[in-house]
């Protein structure tokens, strides 16, 4: 099966009426279990609204105080530390800078609407909060496609084992400081497609869902790095194209495929807005796009929602003794 990355060959189709409805109906439902889960193990429901609310596939910024004993979180088994972290309102010289505490916080675009427990920890601090997942719309494509494009000939299997390992690793970067200070950008301008965690259908088939966003624009448009990073991949492949990913510290990485050509390597140091590389139509695509994709921790999160991650940060504040 391809990976996750993987374009089907044709625009998604948009779900009609009827499945717009049963749609609108699971959302429906799945509002009435996440009030349920919010009940207290006593059958009262909690007064308490939960500290994080995120949509499926969605992704915050935390902020606590310079001076917050926070030095770790907990959502549901997964730990991630928190940093000191400076945000610059500018490039000037003049610029602003506010010093925080941060930790990145998101779920991936399969997690069921629930609420999961969010643990503040720290030497002699341990407060418990919640974040609920909340639901959200996928589209749905059914289509009908050539054999070639759902089952890979034989002779790619081994290829495309190892470049799957490859891709893995460097998606796995550790949960290091954040080498962001500024608002995030969007690598392009072009048309967002909005198929970011599609449910696809090939001939029949369930495929793997889309797991990034395509942003459709001419052959040749640059693509610039959505912050400052750290380049951990940078590579051809059968399925993703030119491919590059950046690591911007705190467990955050981004993706950017199918390019005609890169101008970076792996180790490289990026800015903000520089040229990684073009638009193309290299790997399993048929024209050119960009599938734009965000990664943290090995959670699939909507790439849309990183430049408004700085002004939609979360303020947190862990109560004393």
């Amino acid at each position: 099966m391809p990976p996750t990355r993987w374009r089907p060959p044709m625009p998604s189709e948009r779900p009609g009426p009827v499945a717009r409805r049963a749609g609108e109906i699971r959302a429906l439902v799945a509002a009435l279990c996440l009030l349920l889960l919010s009940a207290s193990p006593s059958g009262a429901a909690e007064l308490s609204s939960p500290a994080v609310v995120l949509p499926q596939g969605g992704i915050a910024l935390l902020l606590f105080p310079p001076s917050s004993s926070v030095k770790e979180i907990a959502v549901g088994p997964t730990r991630a530390r928190v940093h000191l972290w400076r945000h610059q309102s500018s490039q000037s010289s003049k610029a602003k800078e506010d010093s925080f505490r941060a930790v990145l916080v998101g779920v991936d675009f399969s997690t069921p609407p629930k609420t999961l427990p969010l643990t503040l920890l720290g030497p002699g601090a341990h407060e418990n909060l919640s974040l609920a997942v909340t639901p959200r719309p996928f589209q749905v494509s059914r289509l009908s496609v050539a054999r070639s494009f759902v089952t890979p000939p034989a002779s790619f299997l081994r290829r495309l084992a190892r470049e799957r390992k490859v891709i893995l690793a460097a998606l796995a970067a550790p949960d290091s400081p954040f080498l962001f200070h500024r608002a995030f950008v969007a690598p392009l301008s072009g048309k967002v497609t909005h198929d970011f965690g599609a449910y696809r259908y090939l001939n029949g088939r369930a495929m793997a869902r889309h797991s990034g966003e395509d942003i459709d624009a001419p052959m040749g448009t640059p693509v610039h790095a959505a912050n400052d990073g750290i380049v951990r991949l940078a590579g051809s492949f059968y399925y993703d194209g030119n491919m590059v990913i950046i690591d911007h510290g705190g467990g955050l990485l981004t993706e950017y495929l199918h390019m005609s050509d890169m101008a970076v390597h792996a180790g490289d140091k990026v800015v903000r807005g520089q040229v990684i590389g073009r638009v193309g139509h290299s790997g399993r695509v048929t024209g050119p796009v960009l599938h734009y994709g965000a990664v943290l921790r090995g959670a699939h999160v909507n790439p849309m929602m990183l430049t408004g991650l700085l002004a939609k940060a979360v303020h947190l504040r862990e109560e004393g003794p």
